[in-house]
């Protein structure tokens, strides 16, 4: 099996995690319950694969982790790292599989991603922060937790609809950078053989 690795895929990994951080900070000094952590590690899933859509995802924690411990925040990041693996993997998966192209993919993708994120990030916001994860999604679970639900489970509700318009956002930019970039950053199999 031959291994191609597109150069633009290259450029896009770490063009991609940076975007991703510097997103990650404005929507943090807007003070957002959203994340915008993740839209360029699902545009980079969508046109290179789920492979280099993970390596944005751990580029973008890392280098988050190393901005939030400036500001006092570290060790908050990196434990969420499975939730850009997630989006990566679906994402990367749906796109490979020619799944990612007619507007119902498009709302299954989106529906997948919002599940498994809420999941993934719920498990960590409990098991690893007890709950409290310095985001401002943490004053959705407590409105939960004092409607007297458990913290899995507020954790869980809370990020349901908080991620279903941040990765409705992140899923729908790489379902149009895949329509619309995707045949420009391609290369066709038989461009790299040589002429017979």
């Amino acid at each position: 099996m031959e291994i191609r690795i597109n150069r633009w895929v290259l450029i896009l990994v770490p063009v991609g995690a940076l975007l991703n951080i510097a997103l990650n900070e404005v929507n943090r000094s807007l003070q957002s319950p959203l994340f915008l952590d993740s839209i360029l590690t699902a545009v980079v899933a969508a046109l290179g694969g789920a492979v280099p859509g993970l390596a944005t995802a751990l580029l973008t924690q890392l280098g988050m982790e190393v901005v939030l411990s400036f500001q006092g925040a570290g060790g908050t990041a990196l434990p969420f790292v499975f939730c850009g693996f997630a989006t990566a993997a679906i994402v990367g998966g749906l796109a490979r599989k020619g799944k990612f192209r007619r507007g119902t993919q498009l709302v299954a993708a989106i529906g997948a991603v919002t599940l498994a994120n809420a999941v993934i990030g719920a498990f960590t916001a409990t098991f690893v922060f007890g709950g409290i994860t310095l985001h401002d999604s943490d004053y959705l679970v407590t409105g939960f937790r004092m409607g007297g639900q458990q913290l899995l489970d507020s954790a869980f509700w809370a990020r349901i609809p908080l991620n279903l318009v941040d990765k409705g956002i992140a899923v729908g930019v790489a379902f149009l950078a895949l329509r619309f970039l995707g045949p420009f950053l391609s290369t066709p199999a038989s461009s790299s053989r040589p002429p017979s």
